[in-house]
């Protein structure tokens, strides 16, 4: 009665003894392994059906009571069963599995006589293939709204809603570890009589470049957004002041090399770019911080444009 309970059960599902001899392999792990089980029991091949190389596949700790060694064969992978005894249970990808694989989720306990003492193992497979490509995709989903809801559609820079998280997330960070912090805020010069001359279209093209060069010039710790119209602004961990001037001096340069091509125009047109630079005092407010970086572009602008200037008063 119990072979034929086993045999007939939709879950995949296999019995080794404590020699590691597979002593029954039911239908249900003939079809999703493609072993039929005439060919699997007796042996001790179990590993064949999931892996490339021999190798203990669960059900083989389990009998061996090597539940230390677990962790190493399906590192972060495994639980312990809250539901069973001595039993273990685990998701993983088996590329030799099938056609490219499959996703299993697995159990493995052990069986024991009337003493207590351990004479084999079970290890039941659930095929998660279509669960598990389920689940990614949707969490790529999740991930690409993510990305669009603070991104800028324009520019493919951070926009502003993001921009004030990440620096009320940095100037605390700056506070908690006493390391200096920047912020660059950078205005294109005369660009509504580009506008204006020229349209939106050609307008837009130059706010794009604006953003390809600002992005060619930071390092990894450091982020740029699309502030508003023909601002853009820059977040710099682990910076002074002057240091972020000199960065900012340099997508300056960058930028004011970039050649514009309008329609309808017969010479190409360059722009130009002023930047306020400042570095964070301690204790200050957020929008103190950001204010005193606007004064700086603004104060850059008096000065004839196409300028940086930092300032931390």
């Amino acid at each position: 009665m119990l072979k034929t309970i086993f045999d007939d059960s939709p879950i995949p599902a296999f019995v080794i003894g404590r020699d590691h001899t597979i002593r029954y392999w039911n239908k249900a792990l003939e079809k999703l392994s493609g072993i039929a089980a005439k060919d699997a029991i007796g042996t001790k091949d179990q590993w064949k059906s999931f892996y490339r190389e021999e190798r203990p596949v669960m059900a083989d700790l389990i009998v061996d009571e090597l539940h230390r060694k677990i962790p190493f064969w399906y590192p972060g992978k495994y639980n312990k069963s809250k539901l069973i005894e001595d039993a273990y249970e685990a998701t993983d990808f088996f590329p030799a599995l099938g056609d490219g694989g499959k996703w299993l989720r697995f159990t493995a306990s052990a069986l024991k006589n009337k003493a207590g003492n351990v004479i084999g193992a079970v290890e039941t497979l659930e095929d998660v293939t279509d669960r598990k490509l389920a689940e990614d995709a949707l969490r790529r989903s999740e991930e690409t709204y993510r990305k669009l809801s603070v991104t800028d559609a324009l520019t493919g820079l951070y926009n502003s809603r993001y921009f004030y998280e990440q620096l009320k997330s940095e100037i605390e960070r700056a506070e908690r570890y006493h390391h200096p912090l920047s912020l660059l805020l950078l205005d294109i010069d005369n660009f509504k009589d580009f506008n204006d001359t020229y349209g939106h279209i050609e307008g837009d093209e130059v706010l794009v470049r604006l953003g390809e060069v600002i992005l060619t010039s930071l390092r990894k710790p450091d982020s740029a957004y699309r502030y508003g119209g023909e601002e853009f602004t820059v977040i710099l961990p682990e910076t002074t002041g002057n240091a972020a001037t000199t960065l900012a001096e340099r997508i300056r340069e960058e930028f004011k090399r970039e050649v514009f091509c309008p329609l309808g125009c017969d010479k190409a047109v360059y722009k130009t770019i002023s930047v306020g630079v400042a570095q964070y005092i301690s204790k200050e407010e957020l929008r103190i911080f950001l204010k005193r970086a606007d004064s700086n572009m603004y104060h850059a602008k008096r000065q004839g444009k196409d300028r940086v200037f930092f300032g931390n008063k």
